[in-house]
């Protein structure tokens, strides 16, 4: 490379360059008369750019304008005492312009003379949104409009380096989506400025307010964001597509509590959690029939219009939700919208769902999770995700093909050859509720990304009877959300998208895949197994690609919510995954006497050991299943949590039948997160004539909670040889219940509370677990 420091660059011919000078210095001139305010960094743009491609050096420049001018250079000195070169005056500066053009003219083709003069505009308006996103008062429309008009400059060839745009992604970021600083620091390194472009046009709120969009709307965003980008010029089975969304802001909140004089609520996480979970259903009507601004109602109103009469989902997006560490999974309440009718019809209901959604940050579940997560004083700001559902008309239904939730680490692996690190999805078909929530006596499919062939079940008589019976969907003609079965699915829709890859045909005492893309098979005989979509495509690699490009950006595992319209796949969700230590296989000692054990197991068991425990509450599944009556049902799980919250946390376990906190009451006790968050151990029995069936409820809410309480969880099956269940134990031992809670004493058949001290003469519970041998026994020590 010629010496840059030498003026003798002036003289290189334009030559084989393939562009003509004159046409460059036009555009030049031209684009400089368009941009007169920028002429001087434009120049300065300019002259960078012909250092840094070694065509000619800054200070060459200066000594050759100096010489034109009939000036002496400065003398060159490596002295650091003595400034090298003097500043240029006007005319210099003049000077130094010109030669500037020559060199430019000479080297430059007009298209990359037009994308310098592109990047020093970026870099002007970059400048301009970082300081209006810096004031101390900035509102929504001041950002917003900074941002749309650094968006509508050209793309070009040449980008701002990140380094220069960090500071305003952390800007933009912090104003729109979340202030905390474990999410910024992944955010800023994958969300660009011109993302907040179509955010911002989406954002629901006053001009001059501001407020976020939430954790779960920003979560979705960016991770959308991370795979699009790794997925750039691919072409994988299954793209991915966002949902058309839009953002209610956080702030909006606020102006609905003033407007109805609400503010009296916020006080509500200061007292006992059982005023609160009581006074709950108050609240949530009072704020069903608030009033909403008119800016906002007119708004919302545009928002339909433009959304058409397709299904929505109104979702929770507080601004704590789905923070790295603190998932908030299930805790608020989220709305699925029919959207028929006409437009103030679908307006009323819109607004009620809102309005719910703002109830839930008052109800039980989420004060009692903030007041363990030392989260209590944070002033809780919900916004609002209204998406339009994912899926497709089938007959009078709207559904998706499938659904389901994934996991980059597996926490409850069923053989040997499944590994943590390598993930696991829980798919079902329809909308994912049912992948999510404890509903129904069906279990979702459950798939080891890496052995996508194996099942937890040993064989066809296991997966027809835990095979999805029921799928929710959304009903167009009635205008709701609703559950059906599987069968009147499949008479109504016989051409569901994906079939022969969801359902396998039951023929002669197997399952088969069918053959064709035409399922030629009767209702009575498909069976929902996803069995062709694991084994025949690479829907497996699919998610467990996505799931590990998300959890290196993340640098912690993290899990997804998604749908599938049958050609699309859909992220609706991502968070960072909350887990339990990996614990040791732990063994009882040699000298338990059989006498002493209290049950054991062999199914769905993880390595640990919990020791010396106090007390045993024990909901007896036989009592439980003869309850006649529903609301004495709900009326037990409250009497589980008031126990719950009379013991001491970590002294008990908790054992009853079927699945704890399922939303169908004849599967299990209708427990809240509230009722059970103290105790150490979470038990979940499956008697043989009772119909419950634990499930690996991994995946779920529920399951979450458990994980993020530090809560054990195991299913016991004691009527499966050569398991042990100690009856006499849980039915002879004194019951305790009427001494704790004298007010609930008439409970004292179906509740059992067993203070094993005094029962076993001063001897206490433990449960060892071995999870490689899949074996757990606990006894009396």
């Amino acid at each position: 490379m010629p010496d840059m420091d030498s003026p003798t660059h002036e003289s290189d011919s334009s030559e084989g360059l393939g562009h003509d000078p004159q046409e460059t210095e036009a555009v030049l001139r031209e684009l400089l008369a368009g941009h007169p305010q920028l002429a001087e960094r434009v120049h300065r743009e300019l002259m960078v750019a012909l250092h840094k491609r070694g065509i000619v050096g800054v200070d060459a420049l200066y000594d050759e304008a100096r010489r034109r001018l009939g000036t002496a250079p400065s003398e060159k000195t490596r002295d650091p005492n003595i400034v090298t070169r003097t500043p240029w005056d006007e005319r210099e500066r003049r000077a130094v312009e010109e030669l500037i053009h020559e060199f430019v003219s000479r080297r430059f083709t007009p298209a990359e003379v037009e994308d310098i003069v592109n990047l020093t505009l970026k870099r002007e308006k970059m400048q301009s949104l970082e300081q209006v996103a810096n004031l101390p008062s900035v509102t929504f429309r001041q950002l917003a409009d900074e941002v749309q008009r650094f968006c509508e400059l050209p793309v070009g060839e040449t980008r701002v380096p990140p380094s220069e745009m960090i500071g305003t992604r952390v800007a933009l970021i912090r104003h729109f989506l979340s202030d905390q600083l474990e999410f910024l620091a992944i955010a800023k390194q994958h969300l660009i400025v011109r993302d907040f472009e179509d955010v911002t046009r989406r954002m629901i709120g006053g001009d001059q307010g501001m407020g976020r969009i939430g954790g779960k709307a920003g979560g979705m965003i960016l991770a959308n964001r991370i795979l699009t980008s790794a997925e750039e010029g691919k072409e994988p089975f299954l793209p991915l597509a966002t949902p058309e969304s839009y953002y209610l802001r956080s702030d909006v909140i606020e102006e609905f509590l003033s407007l109805n004089r609400f503010q009296e609520y916020r006080n509500q996480k200061y007292k006992p959690i059982q005023d609160v979970a009581r006074e709950y259903p108050i609240i949530r009507g009072v704020f069903r029939n608030g009033d909403f601004p008119l800016k906002i109602v007119h708004q919302l109103r545009r928002v339909l219009e433009q959304l058409g009469p397709d299904p929505l989902i109104v979702r929770s997006s507080s601004l704590l939700e789905d923070r790295l560490g603190t998932a908030f999974s299930g805790k608020y309440a989220s709305f699925f919208l029919a959207n028929q009718g006409s437009l103030e019809y679908r307006l009323r209901a819109l607004l009620g769902a809102i309005a719910e959604v703002y109830a839930s940050v008052l109800s039980a579940d989420p004060i009692l999770y903030r007041r363990e997560h030392d989260l209590i004083d944070y002033v809780e700001s919900m916004a609002v995700l209204i998406q339009k559902v994912v899926g497709t008309r089938v007959g009078k239904y709207y559904l998706p093909a499938f659904a389901g939730v994934a996991f980059s680490r597996n926490e409850y692996r069923w053989s040997p050859r499944i590994r943590r690190e390598d993930g696991m999805a829980r798919l079902v078909v329809g909308l994912g509720t049912r992948a999510v929530d404890r509903g129904g006596p069906d279990y979702p499919r459950m798939v080891a990304l890496a052995a996508p062939t194996l099942r937890p079940e040993s064989n066809t008589q296991e997966i027809r009877r835990g095979a999805q019976q029921t799928v929710d969907v959304i009903d167009l003609e009635q205008n709701r959300f609703r559950s059906i079965r599987v069968r009147e699915l499949l008479e109504e829709a016989p051409d569901f998208p994906m079939l022969d890859k969801i359902i396998s045909i039951h023929r002669d005492g197997g399952l088969y895949a069918p053959t064709m893309l035409h399922v030629d098979a009767e209702p009575d005989d498909m069976v929902v197994t996803f069995d062709k979509l694991v084994r025949s495509t690479p829907f497996a690699q699919r998610i467990r690609g996505i799931l590990d490009l998300l959890e290196r950006a993340y640098e912690r595992p993290v899990d997804i919510e998604f749908a599938c319209d049958g050609e699309n796949l859909y992220v609706l969700q991502c968070r960072s995954l909350s887990q339990t230590a990996e614990s040791s296989p732990a063994q009882p000692p040699d000298d338990v006497r059989p006498e002493d054990v209290i049950f054991d197991a062999r199914k769905y068991v993880r390595s640990g050991m919990i020791d010396r425990i106090e007390y045993v509450v024990y909901v007896d599944p036989r009592a439980y299943d003869a309850i006649p009556d529903l609301d004495r049902r709900y009326e037990l799980a409250r009497v589980v949590g008031r126990v719950n919250h009379r013991l001491e946390r970590g002294t008990f376990i908790l054992m009853g039948p079927g699945r704890w906190g399922s939303k169908d009451i004849r599967l299990g006790v209708p427990v809240r997160y509230a009722d059970i968050n103290r105790c150490r151990m979470l038990i979940e029995i499956a008697r043989a004539k009772g119909g419950f069936v634990p499930e690996v409820s991994f995946g779920t809410h529920f399951f979450q909670d458990l994980v993020e309480a530090k809560i054990q969880y195991l299913p016991l099956y004691p009527d499966e040889s050569p398991n042990r269940f100690n009856e006499r134990f849980f039915d002879e031992s004194p019951n305790v219940l009427a001494e704790l809670l004298p007010e609930d004493a008439e409970f004292s058949e179906e509740l059992r509370v067993i203070c094993v001290p005094t029962a076993t003469s001063g001897r206490r519970v433990h449960v060892a677990m071995d999870g490689e041998a899949d074996y757990a026994v606990a006894y009396l020590r």
